[in-house]
């Protein structure tokens, strides 16, 4: 990690901090890509170290920190403060618990390992680049998904959580995520083409 940003942020107070902070998230909203990389560049350190508290390994930290970034610009508009830090670290402390997850159903589930492995041995470069274009085409799909769908779609298809899980991350209520769930199902089928995706 480079050293921590400290040339704006320095001597700032909590509440000095707070409206340096509000200003910025309304610059980011309104696409300002400076005030974008100012406001991750503030936080990254912080990201970073919620990130490696529960990894303890700073390769996957790194990847960790990217995704919150990725997720905060996705989920910001939703963003109500104050206290961005909090906010932004539990967005850090989800995306690495969820990670940790990952890797230990990596290491429980050996038919996935092998399933990674057999790519690699057998060295089927047109098959693993075929996988890899069906994976960006799905994921540029996802992109089109209108703002209100996108996070409970990925939670659900992508992270594999519950509805349980995500009522308390999203802070909605059960019944509220299976209608989104639903009508996002109804938008795919209108909007997306079965052989898109096979």
């Amino acid at each position: 990690m480079s050293r921590p940003y400290v040339s704006s942020i320095a001597g700032v107070g909590r509440e000095g901090r707070t409206i340096q902070d509000e200003r910025l998230i309304k610059k980011v909203l309104a696409g300002n890509q400076q005030a974008t990389r100012m406001l991750i560049e503030r936080y990254k350190n912080h990201v970073f170290k919620v990130a490696l508290s529960v990894l303890r390994d700073e390769n996957h930290a790194e990847d960790v920190a990217q995704e919150t970034f990725i997720k905060m610009l996705d989920a910001l508009p939703s963003y109500k403060g104050p206290g961005f830090k909090t906010w932004l670290g539990r967005i850090a402390f989800r995306k690495a618990i969820d990670e940790q997850r990952k890797q230990k159903r990596r290491l429980e589930n050996p038919l996935d390992n092998g399933f990674e492995r057999t790519f690699l041995e057998d060295d089927r470069v047109e098959d693993r680049l075929l996988y890899r274009e069906k994976i960006q085409r799905v994921r540029q799909g996802m992109e089109q998904l209108p703002e209100n769908y996108k996070d409970v779609v990925r939670a659900y298809y992508i992270e594999e959580k519950s509805y349980r899980e995500m009522a308390k991350e999203f802070q909605l209520a059960e019944k509220t995520i299976e209608m989104k769930l639903y009508r996002a199902r109804k938008w795919m089928k209108n909007h997306w083409k079965e052989e898109d995706f096979s």
